[in-house]
């Protein structure tokens, strides 16, 4: 979904998409799955730049990092973005654009090259930054149960252990 940020009066704008919006069907898919998300920007012109300001709310599964086990976890991500319109610089210019961000109610900044943003585009990045580095159990005790079960519960051998290594069990290795 492509918007002219040089179209948005000086009030801005407000746009609020959920997984029925037409402009943002499958976008999500890679990231969230089928779940619902709910995502409210505000758009705002300052001077030459925009600021962005909004969140993203959905849920996404991933694989506890402590106990290995599938867990579905809540995604709330606050965007506070500052949009740069600029035109690209020639190879030969050394501009760092990285920036240590310690402060997070701080706005990051992104650069482009054209009034035309990809909104759809943006919201994806931002999304994907609220993913957790380290995914945990949401519920302490259930991962520290999974992490001792082989202690805890005398199980058969076939059952003990992570699901996933069940597929290692018959493998072979031979050696040269």
């Amino acid at each position: 979904m492509l918007i002219d940020l040089q179209s948005i009066d000086e009030n801005g704008k407000d746009y609020n998409f959920d997984e029925l919006s037409d402009e943002l069907v499958g976008a999500f898919n890679d990231l969230v799955g089928e779940a619902p998300f709910k995502v409210q920007l505000h758009v705002q012109p300052m001077g030459n730049t925009y600021l962005v300001n909004g969140s993203v709310h959905s849920e996404y599964s991933a694989v506890c990092s402590k106990c290995g086990y599938d867990v579905d976890l809540p995604l709330d991500n606050k965007i506070n973005e500052i949009v740069v319109i600029e035109k690209e610089r020639p190879r030969n210019t050394q501009v760092s654009q990285s920036q240590q961000n310690f402060d997070a109610s701080s706005p990051a900044v992104t650069y482009v090259n054209s009034s035309t943003f990809d909104l759809r585009e943006f919201l994806h990045e931002m999304m994907a930054s609220g993913f957790s580095l380290y995914p945990k159990c949401t519920d302490e005790t259930l991962c520290d149960s999974r992490q001792h079960k082989d202690v805890l519960i005398a199980a058969p051998e076939e059952k003990r252990g992570h699901p996933g290594f069940a597929a290692l069990k018959d493998l072979k290795v031979s050696k040269h």
